[in-house]
């Protein structure tokens, strides 16, 4: 169903349908490729699950219903949704799994690197200094040899001079007042993608370092999460780019999921 373009309605969930994404930037100088994504809205905009179960099965409305919340129990547990070889489904996130990714981008996602142009600011400024020395060098030549020319020898009288009283110089104590730089608290965000959570803080230490040396534009911090230590890489108030970050980046981390911070 979501492969034909019709999207899929699960009872007392909502509705799965596939989105494309048009090319989009989540950092400085990286912008994510156009592709196909697997999107969730609590409305009901596509047939009914339990409808296709009684069409493909040929039974009633009713068996068609059991069979759906029989396996609705199985998947489901909290807030989490598994649906195999498809993907996952937190909260109002979907993650889709790398089969089913492929299945819909059989030309692949691709993160492109932006190169900004580079300003030649630096070269009018020496050129500018080269041609004022060079006019400088050239009045010089011009007007130094008239200049001396025409200095006059002026004889000068010795004279006694009275004699001076030394001062004793008073060094007066400079006091230094140091400001002292308070630290800047991290911004606050709508929604988060979350690398994992640690029961310990140094364990979540560890895991930023592992994460930096792996992904260059990782925003990492630290935040609390039910009595524990949850790692975040990315931050944003919009929860399509967590969302496009955390698919750029399953590959080094496939379990990654975006946290909304109420």
């Amino acid at each position: 169903m979501l492969v034909s373009g019709r999207g899929v309605y699960l009872p007392d969930v909502g509705t799965l349908f596939i989105e494309r994404q048009a090319a989009r930037k989540i950092s400085d100088n990286k912008l994510l490729s156009p592709r196909n994504v697997v999107s969730f809205t609590t409305q009901v905009q596509a047939p009914s699950l339990v409808d296709e179960i009684s069409k493909i099965a040929s039974c009633e409305t009713a068996q068609s219903q059991d069979i759906y919340e029989r396996w609705i129990t199985k998947t489901r547990i909290d807030n989490t949704l598994t649906i195999n070889g498809v993907g996952k489904l937190v909260d109002k996130s979907f993650t889709m799994e790398n089969d089913f990714n492929t299945l819909l981008n059989p030309q692949g996602s691709k993160v492109l690197i932006v190169r900004r142009k580079q300003s030649h600011l630096w070269l009018y400024i020496l050129s500018a200094v080269c041609i004022l020395f060079a006019l400088g060098m050239l009045a010089y030549m011009i007007w130094g040899e008239q200049l001396s020319n025409t200095t006059k020898t002026v004889t000068t009288t010795e004279t006694t001079a009275p004699a001076t009283e030394a001062v004793p110089i008073v060094e007066q104590d400079t006091i230094q007042v140091q400001e002292v730089a308070q630290p800047q608290q991290p911004q606050e965000y709508a929604y988060y993608v979350v690398m994992g959570v640690f029961a310990e803080e140094a364990n979540a230490a560890r895991a930023i370092e592992q994460t930096k040396s792996e992904i260059d534009d990782a925003t990492c911090t630290i935040r609390p999460f039910k009595n524990k230590h949850m790692v975040t890489i990315f931050g944003s108030d919009n929860r399509s780019d967590c969302n496009s970050y955390a698919n750029a980046y399953r590959d080094i981390y496939p379990n990654l999921w975006i946290y909304e911070n109420k």
